[in-house]
């Protein structure tokens, strides 16, 4: 008679443990390919919902370890019922038990990093946030693991956790701007109120493309093509304009200038007249809907805008110059004069 996890079997322990332990090799083979096809599908359903996403290619190596685990906490419920030497049966319950809980780590930190590295792959803006958090991701669940161990094994680990806390606070008063640009960059890839290629001008400061959200700072490409650095702390923090949020079109307004006593009628219908040709000759404007409003009246003339939208933040530096041209024509074919201020001249007697 063998007692074998609270079951009594009728067979000697010779025959009782050799065919459990060849069963377990059996279930952990299962739960292998159970485990790993449960996280093929989950990768790969996350990165279908990514527009434009690609399958998943590379997949975390979850065999070895989740049928270590297997094996380590079916020995672990079998242990018990085995005539062991006290010390040689406490070592090997130990083992076994540091061996279950690494197994189990590994296995979440590889599902984990793994997830992390598709989410990366499919928004680049996050590049080079990628190694900082699958360090930090490993770390957090190495730290995690061993405490759990130690605990398991009966290994107090309080005093460690004093230690450990006081060392934190120690790093984190010393790397404290750091942390700050760190922590403002997980917040920005979080929130998202910026993105990578988006055209964002800071309040008083600098603007351009974003290029990349790295762990520390964000780099901005600006018009010259330049790079500026700017720490996230700063970027989080700052009254922006995102030129590409909600969408990437630009009103973009063109002002000119009339003189006094010209004809309203006919400068509303050249200039009308002129955007509708416009927008039939250059494609980009196909979409657009444009407007002429008189706004303002001032010692130069009258000051008419003509309004139009454009697709993106940079297509309007070149719309603007064609448009430009094609307004100042019209009006000049049309005997328009453009309004200048006026200046009082005084002459003065020799």
């Amino acid at each position: 008679m063998t007692r074998l996890a609270g079951i009594d079997i009728d067979a000697p322990p010779t025959v009782v443990i050799p065919i459990f332990l060849v069963g377990l090799l059996g279930v952990a083979y299962l739960a292998a390919r159970l485990v790993r096809r449960l996280a093929t599908r989950l990768l790969r359903s996350a990165g279908a919902g990514t527009a434009g996403a690609k399958p998943t290619t590379v997949l975390p190596q979850l065999g070895l370890p989740v049928a270590a685990a297997v094996m380590a906490g079916g020995v672990l419920l079998i242990l018990p019922e085995i005539a062991l030497p006290g010390r040689l049966g406490r070592w090997l319950g130990d083992a076994l038990t540091i061996a279950f809980v690494a197994s189990c780590a590994l296995t979440v930190s590889r599902i984990a990093v793994t997830t992390i590295t598709e989410y990366g792959t499919h928004n680049p803006s996050i590049g080079p946030a990628m190694g900082v958090a699958r360090g930090a991701l490993r770390v957090t669940i190495a730290v995690l693991a061993a405490i759990t161990a130690l605990e398991s094994v009966g290994v107090p680990v309080a005093p460690l956790l004093t230690t450990l806390g006081i060392g934190s606070l120690a790093v984190a008063l010393a790397l404290q701007d750091t942390l700050a640009n760190f922590f403002a960059g997980l917040y920005l890839l979080a929130d998202r109120p910026v993105g990578a290629g988006d055209y964002i001008k800071i309040h008083d400061g600098e603007e351009g493309y974003v290029e990349t959200i790295g762990w520390r700072s964000s780099r901005l490409r600006t018009a010259k093509g330049s790079i500026v650095i700017v720490p996230n702390q700063r970027l989080s923090q700052a009254i922006l304009t995102n030129f590409h949020r909600p969408t990437a079109t630009v009103v973009m307004t063109i002002n000119l200038t009339v003189a006094h006593g010209s004809d309203i009628p006919q400068v509303e219908g050249a200039l009308s007249d002129e955007l509708a040709r416009a927008k039939r000759e250059l494609p980009e404007l196909a979409a657009s809907n444009p407007l002429v409003r008189l706004v303002d009246t001032t010692e130069a003339g009258m000051v008419w805008s003509c309004i139009v939208e454009v697709p993106s933040f940079e297509a309007q530096f070149p719309l603007g110059h064609e448009l430009r041209k094609r307004l100042l024509a019209r009006l000049r074919n049309d005997h328009l004069t453009l309004g200048v201020p006026e200046r009082l001249i005084k002459s003065e007697k020799s």
